[in-house]
């Protein structure tokens, strides 16, 4: 990934790899809500949760991504996004976190493809790089927010 000039992003604490996000895809940080709802079929979908006075959809990314989940820790926090893909029925969503994540100015030299041995993706990936010599996860945020539309359609 090259980036001309530099990029406000955050590296998001999770149970396994962090995420590397751009920050103005992240709408706020708040304390871990336990969910209402959930589905027994889709374990990635945690339920819902109140934000702000609506309700939104909350997620586990490393359920989604084909990973291991523990469904709380003392450091758990909820990222809520704000929808990539303009969808005015899904305009915000919750991503189960584990702790602040960390503000940084990247540009191009701060960012490199990860190796090829760290390099095999989960489904919910676009990619890994090395960012600051800390390996993360680039995540596909439109797959999230499509799985979450057909969820929707469904019920």
């Amino acid at each position: 990934m090259a980036y001309a000039g530099s990029l406000k992003s955050r590296l998001i604490p999770m149970q396994q790899k962090p995420l590397l996000l751009p920050a103005s895809c992240i709408a706020d940080v708040v304390d871990y809500n336990r969910p209402s709802g959930g589905s027994k079929e889709n374990r990635w979908y945690l339920g819902e949760i109140e934000w702000r006075g609506q309700t939104i959809p909350l997620i586990s990314f490393e359920r989604i991504n084909g990973g291991r989940f523990a469904d709380f820790s003392a450091t758990a926090r909820i990222a809520v996004m704000h929808s990539s893909t303009c969808n005015e029925q899904l305009p915000f969503y919750g991503i189960v976190i584990q702790g602040i994540p960390q503000e940084m100015e990247l540009s191009a030299g701060d960012l490199q493809p990860a190796l090829e041995t760290e390099n095999a993706t989960g489904s919910a990936e676009t990619s890994r790089v090395i960012v600051r010599e800390i390996p993360a996860a680039v995540p596909d945020l439109s797959l999230l927010e499509q799985k979450l539309v057909e969820l929707e359609v469904q019920h």
